[in-house]
């Protein structure tokens, strides 16, 4: 890594959707957890812990003509309809000459809310669609799965 060098900014990312590159995108977040709670006895300190469910979302926020390209998909992949879709990828690169290109596959993502669209007068962009989905399975960070698949082969 250089020394003032460029770090990763928005130029940077590249978000490849079911129909290919998302020029149109604007913004694209994601998360995972899994909570943990400390397990008490006697005394004040946790004794151990115990695990919560894995649990990973994201939200996307789409150009109205980006938004149209992946309905398309969208409705075509499952039962004719929006929120009917087959899980899809999405997988966001990070590249620059002065950094390592890093990438993130989140697999298995559903959408479960659209919001968005119209406008208002004065606005010189309007339309922007955000578009909220869960993730069903380990986010890969960079190579690094978030959780290990925890089924065991044969049972």
């Amino acid at each position: 890594m250089a020394i003032n060098g460029n770090m990763y900014d928005w130029e940077s990312i590249t978000a490849m959707l079911p129909h290919g590159v998302a020029a149109g995108i604007t913004e694209i977040t994601y998360e995972d957890e899994q909570p943990v709670t400390a397990h008490y006895g006697k005394g004040s300190l946790p004794r151990g812990y115990g695990r919560g469910n894995y649990a990973a979302s994201g939200q996307m926020v789409l150009d109205r003509d980006e938004f149209e390209r992946l309905k398309v998909y969208l409705v075509a992949s499952g039962g004719g309809s929006i929120y009917d879709h087959r899980p899809f990828p999405v997988i966001v690169s990070y590249a620059t000459k002065d950094m390592p290109p890093m990438v993130d596959v989140l697999k298995s993502c559903k959408i479960g809310k659209i919001t968005g669209g119209g406008g208002s007068q004065g606005e010189d962009k309007v339309t922007a669609i955000t578009c909220e989905f869960t993730i069903l399975e380990a986010i890969l960070w960079n190579t690094a799965p978030a959780k290990l698949d925890s089924v065991i082969p044969g049972l």
